[in-house]
């Protein structure tokens, strides 16, 4: 398939499946209100992580059901990934204490909830009919801005595969597809290593303390 083929695909899925697009924005504001307004520990974790994985997940099934081997292979992965760290990680998740990490990790959650491309749709509708968790980057930068609010006490794998995914889905987009909204993405890849490895630093310098 050629670009323009991809692209056709795309707009394709997201206007075919316009009640997944709607049920994804409700699962992506669950991981939100997770992180804001539980306090137990462990059902924050388990609503988070549950909502990442389903959102994934959604993508996954989709490719499959389309024919999208790439993406199958890609999101399954990341979907994989996320429920065993569902499963196996139990450090508890942490609002970052930055603020302007948290304002910044909201723009690009939004920049995913929103997504003004490839549905047919005014810019107040996409805020529930968006293609989130039916093609790839939107749900990038949503997933990825999610786990970016939690940096760094989410998992080292979980978030250093996603963002290697994200760097994949933002070269495509940009470069490949001419889709320049995804030049947001690659933004958020960047500030996310960044923002990472920076906060890793600063523990193991407290913890040598």
């Amino acid at each position: 398939m050629n670009s323009k083929s991809i692209l056709n695909y795309l707009e394709m899925i997201a206007n075919s499946n316009l009640m997944v697009n709607t049920f994804m924005h409700a699962v992506a504001l669950a991981a939100i209100f997770a992180l804001f307004l539980i306090s137990n520990n462990i059902l924050k974790r388990v609503v988070f992580q549950t909502s990442v994985s389903i959102l994934f997940l959604s993508v996954t099934i989709n490719a499959l059901v389309y024919g999208n081997p790439f993406h199958v292979i890609t999101f399954g992965i990341l979907a994989l990934i996320t429920l065993v760290n569902l499963f196996m990680y139990k450090r508890d998740l942490q609002i970052t204490n930055r603020k302007w990490n948290i304002i910044i990790s909201c723009f690009f959650i939004f920049m995913g909830f929103w997504y003004p491309e490839f549905v047919n749709k005014n810019g107040i509708e996409l805020l529930i009919a968006s293609p989130l968790g039916v093609i790839p980057c939107p749900t990038m930068l949503t997933t990825l801005g999610l786990l970016t609010l939690v940096s760094p006490s989410i998992n080292r794998i979980q978030y250093t595969i996603t963002l290697v995914f994200g760097l994949i889905y933002g070269i495509i987009g940009v470069f490949v597809f001419n889709v320049y909204l995804d030049i947001t993405l690659l933004v958020l890849v960047f500030y996310s290593g960044m923002n990472y490895f920076y906060g890793m630093k600063r523990m193991t310098e407290i913890k040598k303390d």
